[in-house]
């Protein structure tokens, strides 16, 4: 994990944890009308976004609640995909999982497509558990070539929603704690290490 300085209302900084991590998500390009010639799922991000906000919530005052929350978000999303609607499917379709290292103010991933610096795109978010849905317009910062034939793409959130950034910061807190979580349990797992004696010195 590293940290990085996100600028936040204009000359406001904040200061926010990077994270590796493997996450479903969609790249939308935005064309100079601002349309990304997707289905529109506002209201489906808007719901997303509350129920998230809910969980988060019950968590610590009623863990059972968030359970229920996050398997009715499960179950809908099921029935969205197996109803055949062509707004679901459209939608679903193009998601993908990267691994991707990401905070609150952008994130970087490999792709084989090619995109411009300063291009706009709408960023799709899936957070697990849920999973709660984030929308981010975004801006290209650079896409490099690699030696395996990828590219290396870097982000950055230009216009992400308040209470989405701090849905993200949750997210990202709670991936640090099972991460320090089970480096805690490897390391009381682990035996340990035997303590060499040092060459034996005498006096003549």
């Amino acid at each position: 994990m590293r940290a990085v300085i996100g600028r936040r209302n204009g000359s406001e900084r904040r200061r926010f944890f990077r994270i590796d991590d493997r996450l479903r998500l969609a790249l939308r390009r935005i064309d100079a009308g601002g349309s990304t010639h997707a289905f529109d799922t506002e209201a489906l991000v808007d719901i997303d976004r509350r129920l998230g906000e809910i969980v988060a919530a019950a968590r610590v005052q009623a863990p059972a609640v968030a359970e229920l929350a996050e398997l009715l978000s499960g179950k809908i999303d099921l029935v969205i995909a197996a109803s055949g609607c062509a707004d679901g499917s459209a939608v679903r379709d193009t998601f993908a999982e990267y691994e991707v290292d990401i905070s609150a103010c952008g994130l970087g991933l490999a792709t084989r497509e090619r995109f411009e610096a300063d291009e706009q795109l709408l960023v799709e978010l899936l957070l697990p558990p849920g999973p709660t849905r984030l929308r981010v317009p975004s801006r290209v910062v650079r896409c490099a070539d690699t030696p395996d034939g990828e590219r290396r793409l870097q982000i950055d959130f230009t216009g992400i929603d308040p209470r989405d950034q701090e849905l993200l910061v949750q997210f990202i807190l709670r991936r640090q704690g099972m991460y320090l979580q089970r480096l805690r349990e490897q390391r009381e797992a682990s035996p340990p290490r035997p303590v060499r004696a040092g060459p034996a010195t005498g006096r003549s």
